[in-house]
């Protein structure tokens, strides 16, 4: 049934002209949100009109207090839920519907554009980024023109579909999944296990997004670029959900002062950037935490690199360290409480036989992170070519991934990590 909706949706999406566009984006939006999150579409609708509102006022009135309210609001709610004040819970996508609220109102406020108030909800709202990302600008996304259909842009969406339901349902629910019933070495094995699952649900979701965006003729942003092979902290977070990464930039950090605050000032301003994207993920302690070490590791690498060259090997040993604890540090995500997050990194150190199943599993799992993200499978995606040899590789490498999801029986899930933020 929702398939069919799906399918009739893009089709009367391609013939109604740009009036209606926007209009159709937003009907099938309600429509899928509500397959997943019921009755929280009330809340997420009311915000979405209430911010559509103040950005049209936007256009015409430069005021402060039209940026201020909408997203005082918006913050306010987002404690609120967090406390589920009400019973209500927090509402899946809130985030990614909060940060290009407060996006648009902002860049409205500096540079208005005359957008028409269809188009603004059709932005919030837009489904397959809704969820989990990635966060788009509105002058990146909203269209200046009608949306054509184009056979090889669906094509190359189905691509992304296809790749995207692997990594999820293979590679991240079955390959990767693990317990962190293990000590010593064991539980090491399962603490890279997770991250490298993690990376592939997120990374999956927003190869998703992309995927259905250019369905519907939209191009949304990378939002993962191997970021396990990052050399520093810094890199990290260039190639580790990018789009949230430039938000803060643009939002919080350069506003606050960025790169021309001295040291200690700009070391405040970092623990209080990752503060807030620590925060934002959940008010736990856990979450404050990481924030709070991810900001100390930026500022301690500054420090070492301002006095430091370091030559090839040590740049690898470095990649291998901040692996080890971004991975680490990934667990504060997963626990409910810091005395189980410190109690799991004291499980660290007993030692305890080596379980050669869970060697197996992290060896696979680090293979198809190597494999699943190399430059030339993921051009197989990425490209469209009418290459031999590309297609044959294109063809064969699809078909394999959708062989394996009908034998292992995979339906598709809701189950994305990222949805409890």
């Amino acid at each position: 049934m929702s398939i069919a909706i799906t399918i009739c949706a893009i089709i009367l999406y391609y013939t109604v002209g740009k009036r209606y566009q926007s209009w159709i984006l937003i009907a099938l939006s309600l429509f899928v949100y509500w397959q997943v999150a019921h009755w929280n579409i009330l809340l997420i609708s009311i915000i979405a009109c209430m911010v559509g509102g103040f950005a049209s006022y936007l256009e015409r009135n430069k005021s402060k207090s039209a940026v201020l309210i909408p997203v005082i609001i918006i913050i306010a709610g987002f404690v609120l839920l967090r406390y589920n004040a009400g019973g209500i819970g927090f509402p899946v996508g809130y985030s990614v519907l909060a940060f290009t609220s407060i996006s648009i109102l902002i860049d409205q406020y500096r540079c208005p554009v005359c957008y028409r108030y269809a188009d603004i909800l059709s932005y919030l709202l837009f489904f397959p980024k809704m969820f989990a990302g990635p966060i788009e600008k509105a002058s990146e996304f909203i269209p200046t023109s009608e949306k054509k259909f184009n056979p090889k842009v669906c094509y190359l969406g189905v691509k992304y579909l296809i790749f995207a339901a692997f990594c999820k349902l293979v590679i991240a629910d079955n390959i990767c999944a693990t317990d962190f019933m293990g000590h010593g070495v064991n539980l090491w094995m399962q603490v890279f296990i997770f991250a490298i699952k993690f990376f592939f649900d997120f990374w999956s979701y927003t190869l998703m997004a992309i995927g259905a965006g250019k369905i519907f003729g939209y191009n949304l942003s990378i939002n993962f670029y191997k970021p396990y092979y990052s050399n520093s902290f810094r890199e990290f977070w260039h190639r580790w959900n990018i789009t949230l990464g430039t938000w803060l930039r643009d939002y919080i950090y350069i506003p606050l002062g960025g790169n021309r605050l001295f040291f200690a000032k700009w070391s405040a301003v970092i623990i209080f950037v990752f503060l807030v994207s620590g925060l934002w993920h959940g008010t736990t302690l856990p979450f404050f935490v990481w924030g709070l070490c991810h900001g100390i590791l930026m500022i301690i690498e500054k420090m070492m690199m301002a006095r430091n060259n370091p030559g090839s090997l040590l740049r690898m040993a470095y990649t291998i360290i901040v692996f080890i604890l971004v991975a680490l540090l990934w667990q504060l995500f997963i626990v409910d409480s810091l005395t189980e997050a410190i109690q799991r990194y004291v499980n660290l150190f007993p030692s305890e036989r080596l379980k050669w199943s869970l060697a197996m599993q992290f060896a696979v799992s680090s293979f198809a992170y190597i494999i699943l993200t190399s430059n030339k499978v993921f051009s197989l995606v990425q490209n469209i070519s009418d290459n031999r040899n590309f297609v044959i590789a294109e063809v064969s490498m699809l078909s394999v991934m959708l062989i394996v999801l009908i034998l292992l029986n995979c339906t598709m899930s809701f189950n994305f990590f990222y949805f409890r933020f």
